[in-house]
C-alpha cells in the first residue's frame, strides 16, 4: 500500500491537470455533495436498508479526496495538515464538550 502522502502528492497532481479551473473553495463545494452521499447511505443504513460497506467507504474515500483537493490548491501540503491534526487533538482534548439538539457535539466557549 503507497504511503497516504505520496498518494496524495500523485492524486493532486492528477487533479490540477484534470480539473484546470477548480479553486480551493470549489472542491469544498464538491465535498459538500459527497457529504450528502455519505449522509444519504448511513440514513439508509439505520432505517435497516442494505448498504455495503465498500459502497460506504468509497464514498467516505471521496470526501476525503475533496477536502485534501482544497488543501492543495490552497497551496498547503497535508504533511502540515496531519502535523496540525496532532496539536487540534491535544486541544480538543482539553476542552469541555456539549450535545447539539443534532447529536453533534460542539466545546464549550470559555467566557473572554
Amino acid at each position: 500500500m503507497k504511503d497516504i502522502l505520496d498518494l496524495e502528492d500523485e492524486r493532486l497532481e492528477w487533479s490540477l491537470k484534470t480539473f484546470k479551473n477548480a479553486t480551493p473553495i470549489s472542491s469544498l463545494y464538491k465535498l459538500r455533495s459527497e457529504i450528502n452521499e455519505v449522509i444519504e447511505l448511513l440514513e439508509a443504513k439505520e432505517r435497516g436498508e442494505p448498504v455495503k460497506t465498500t459502497d460506504l467507504i468509497m464514498e467516505y474515500a471521496d470526501c476525503q479526496m475533496c477536502l485534501n483537493d482544497s488543501i492543495g490548491r490552497a497551496g498547503i501540503k497535508l504533511q502540515r495538515v496531519h502535523e496540525a491534526f496532532e496539536v487540534k487533538l491535544t486541544i480538543n482534548k482539553a476542552r469541555d464538550w456539549q450535545m447539539n439538539p443534532d447529536k453533534s457535539y460542539s466545546h464549550v466557549k470559555k467566557p473572554s
